[in-house]
């Protein structure tokens, strides 16, 4: 049984942070920890980590930093230093899991590979439902679960999809890699600060190292609670930049990674 660490990222939404906690606690097979990437939530979050820490049934870390903007890179490499499994998992803090996620990702990891996963979604009205109730009960068939395709489970249908829509970009929200792989190329590129282009670099950077891509339907199924779009305070303009740059001149290790931390 291959041994996970499950890296959450988050910012002020202790709500969607505890629904989300709830849902890793409800998975057949359980992560070893859970691993909370903060970057620079208020007092609440630390409060609220602290009251479900002794009823969770796995470890939890909180890896908090100061809030300076968006930095995602930065608190994300401070969290993968501080996983103690071979195998990790991340996801957004607004996501809830279905109760296969971990054990369906645990299947499809094979050495040589990175998961990219889908996501299905949540409406408004649903999420506020269960955001007010601090809890959650729907299948597939709920009205207010958007994006079936992506939410129907069916583990014999996965294999014929592993190369779909193979060069589209990736997302953060679902994607799984060996720990040795994620070192080897420094994990995220901290020379990109801001929203834009960070959880694409990344596994270009990892394909580049010949780590191929594998993608997930129909297993390691997640729910995506709505919230209004994060709008960029910054230009991404200077994040495709250094994205191109990385490309071009074919570089695998970030310059600015997780070596800083370890």
């Amino acid at each position: 049984m291959i041994k996970v660490s499950l890296v959450i990222s988050t910012y002020n939404w202790k709500e969607a942070l505890y629904l989300s906690l709830i849902s890793v606690s409800r998975q057949t097979t359980l992560p070893y920890e859970v691993v909370v990437a903060d970057d620079g939530s208020r007092q609440d979050t630390t409060e609220m980590l602290r009251q479900i820490k002794p009823h969770l049934p796995f470890q939890l870390k909180h890896i908090w930093q100061e809030d300076k903007g968006f930095q995602k890179t930065s608190i994300m490499n401070k969290a993968f230093a501080a996983c103690e499994s071979d195998y990790i998992i991340q996801i957004d803090g607004d996501i809830i899991l279905e109760k296969h996620f971990i054990a369906d990702h645990i299947s499809e990891a094979h050495k040589g590979y990175y998961i990219h996963g889908s996501r299905g979604k949540l409406s408004q009205k649903m999420t506020d439902k269960l955001l007010k109730e601090k809890d959650y009960h729907f299948s597939f068939f709920t009205k207010g679960v958007r994006r079936k395709f992506n939410v129907f489970r069916c583990p014999l249908l996965t294999i014929l999809f592993h190369k779909y829509k193979k060069n589209k970009k990736e997302r953060g929200c679902n994607m799984a890699f060996w720990k040795e792989d994620i070192y080897a190329v420094n994990g995220y590129d901290e020379r990109i600060i801001g929203y834009g282009f960070e959880d694409i670099d990344l596994p270009a950077r990892l394909r580049r190292l010949g780590i191929k891509k594998r993608l997930v339907k129909f297993k390691a199924i997640e729910y995506h609670l709505e919230h209004s779009a994060t709008k960029s305070k910054r230009d991404m303009s200077a994040n495709q930049k250094i994205f191109d740059s990385n490309n071009a001149l074919g570089i695998i290790r970030a310059p600015k990674g997780i070596d800083q931390y370890l």
